[in-house]
């Protein structure tokens, strides 16, 4: 795992950018190595946290044997001995054992076809100096990310968000209105929007290339379906869930250096675990991170799956001092605004691991591919039929009441299911959203996520899964990454593995999910049963008590840094009204904590960068 940075200047000429200082904010990333690599219009730097062929001969950026091509890439492709196989055929000779010498002649030999070929996680930047041509790419999941400015001169991209504001290209840029009203509902700028305007996120699964004519084109080599007909059920999904998960771990297990699990409460974590285990000759070790007896504590279930398994686990709990003493750490690891608070305990856990490991497996993705959030699911699934034929009557206004559990919701009026499962997805109701921020933009319809009118039951099961996976899983993902790359540790997601995906597709819903139970992702439950003989039912989430911090240990910072504030993201701010919200979260009326944090952790994130 790595990072990497680079410019393409469209004339030509020396680069406006301190590429030593742009480096250096990236250092976290990669520890190990350092290295730059420019010609007259390109310029391409390297942070290495070194996994695979540790020696000089993975030194980044790399070049190709006849000096035509130029690459950066972070991440790993796990199917790299294959493909090293197939290139070597070709009559192409290696001289690492590095998967980035295979990701550089499989880019020279079959250019973006060879995008769809990795099996991996990798942000990368591809550049062919006889052509003038700069190829920047993103993995089918969006696991690693990659960030870039537009500018008349040229385009410069980064690992990191905070490395673009480094950049001159990004001097004077204003707040884009259309990332600020998805932040302040979602609490995430989501690819392909960036929080300034002509910043930007690569999409997962796309690309970005980028000519000497400033010609700049765009496409995707992998979609996530919305729609497919399952082919798969019963015993037969089970069969090949569990072999996919099973080959996914033995892939993503090959590593020059020791690797370790993350471990949780769950299912999906305990199953990766325990393939680990399966495989592992001298077994292996866990972590895990307790959140202090709050209800969405799951480190005590998590023992007993260690124990069960025969793990060595190590466990930490979350403090309330914790979230004093790591709000810098937060605010700097994200490099962007990112209102998902379970980034504290991510980077306890992380930190932790860091100490003996330098590669971590996680549980990540389950939920998203096998209907894993049972109570919005099952809810929505069960009330369907209501919601489609009577949208606004009070049978409908229950339902809200009861799945959305927040105030000032159930009163509003859902026009589809797509936006009953983007209010699900709101940090703050709308009806806050709009005293607080009396000018906040209305929601673009130039974001697609939510946008669906169906009420197939196989249609909308389907879909809700596509939206989890191109939506919510997107913040887990950079949840991980910042909180990893911040402690040098590379984190490693099996069942976002390509083979697993692809058999995740074709599984019907209902052998997936059991309606009566409200419970999910069967096949992942199934499979964890030929390894232990209990698991837990209710999903709880991996989350510090955020709301008893803001009414203690983080009241300080609301009131000095945010209460106090005339504007967020360049929007308006009401501060009667957002007073008065946290006058009812102080007085317990209600546990507003969700909905706060993403204001607050915005109004730091301004404060570091100068906003």
């Amino acid at each position: 795992m790595c990072g990497i940075a680079g410019e393409f200047r469209f004339h030509g000429g020396q680069s406006p950018a301190d590429w030593e200082a742009i480096s250096e904010l990236m250092a976290r990333r990669g520890p190990d190595d350092a290295g730059a690599w420019q010609d007259d219009f390109c310029t391409l730097v390297f942070r290495r946290l070194a996994i695979l062929d540790l020696s000089a001969a993975g030194h980044q950026p790399m070049v190709s044997a006849d000096g035509r091509y130029t690459l950066v890439f972070n991440g790993e492709v796990y199917n790299f001995a294959e493909l090293r196989r197939e290139l070597q055929q070709c009559g192409i000779n290696f001289r690492s054992r590095s998967d980035t010498e295979v990701v550089l002649y499989a880019l020279a030999h079959w250019q973006r076809e060879a995008l769809n070929k990795f099996n991996g996680m990798y942000a990368l930047g591809f550049y062919d100096r006889r052509e003038r041509r700069l190829l920047l790419a993103r993995d089918h999941a969006g696991i690693k990310p990659l960030y870039y400015v537009q500018h008349a001169a040229g385009l410069a991209f980064a690992s990191q968000y905070d490395q673009l504001l480094a950049h001159p290209w990004s001097d004077g840029l204003a707040y884009s209105s259309v990332a600020a009203s998805l932040y302040l509902s979602l609490a995430a700028v989501p690819a392909p929007f960036g929080i300034l305007e002509n910043t930007f996120m690569l999409e997962p699964g796309s690309w970005l290339e980028v000519d000497r004519r400033g010609q700049i084109s765009q496409g995707h080599y992998y979609e996530f379906p919305r729609f497919q007909s399952p082919v798969l059920g019963g015993q037969e999904a089970l069969e090949a869930v569990d072999a996919a998960i099973q080959n996914a771990v033995k892939r993503q297990l090959v590593s020059d250096v020791p690797i370790g699990g993350f471990l949780s409460g769950g299912i999906d974590s305990p199953l990766v675990c325990a393939k680990m285990q399966q495989v592992c000759e001298n077994g292996m070790r866990a972590f895990t991170i307790g959140t202090g007896g709050d209800i969405t504590d799951e480190s005590q279930e998590a023992v007993r799956y260690a124990q069960a398994l025969g793990i060595q686990q190590t466990l930490v709990q979350v403090a309330p001092d914790d979230a004093v003493a790591m709000v810098d750490d937060v605010v700097a690891a994200c490099g962007e605004p990112f209102g998902d608070f379970s980034i504290f305990p991510t980077l306890l856990v992380a930190k932790l691991a860091r100490r003996d490991f330098t590669v971590m497996l996680s549980g990540d993705g389950g939920d998203e591919l096998f209907w894993g959030y049972a109570r919005r699911f099952g809810e929505l699934m069960r009330g369907l039929e209501d919601f489609c034929h009577s949208r606004n009557t009070r049978r409908v206004r229950h339902l809200a009441r009861r799945v959305l559990r927040r105030p000032q919701t159930a009163s509003h009026r859902y026009g589809s299911v797509g936006e009953w499962q983007r209010a699900m997805h709101h940090r703050l109701p709308q009806a806050w959203l709009d005293k607080i921020f009396p000018n906040l933009p209305a929601w673009r319809t130039d974001y697609k996520a939510f946008d669906y009118t169906g009420c197939d039951a196989d249609d909308t099961a389907q879909w809700i899964r596509w939206n989890e996976f191109v939506s919510h899983l997107s913040g887990v993902l950079l949840k991980v990454d910042r909180a990893s790359m911040y402690n040098s540790l590379e984190v490693r997601v099996p069942l976002l593995d390509r083979e697993v995906i692809d058999v995740a597709v074709q599984i019907d819903w209902r052998d997936c999910f059991n309606l009566k139970q409200a419970e999910g992702k069967i096949p992942l439950r199934k499979s964890l049963a030929r390894h232990l003989n209990f698991q837990t039912s209710a999903k709880k989430g991996f989350e510090p008590p955020m709301g008893k911090w803001l009414r203690g240990a983080l009241r300080p910072y609301m009131e000095d840094v945010l209460l106090k504030r005339d504007s967020l993201a360049g929007v308006a701010l009401d501060k009667a009204a957002l007073r008065g919200l946290y006058r009812q979260h102080l007085e317990e009326r209600v546990d507003f904590g969700w909905g706060l944090w993403p204001l607050l952790s915005l109004a730091l994130w301004e404060q570091r960068y100068g906003r």
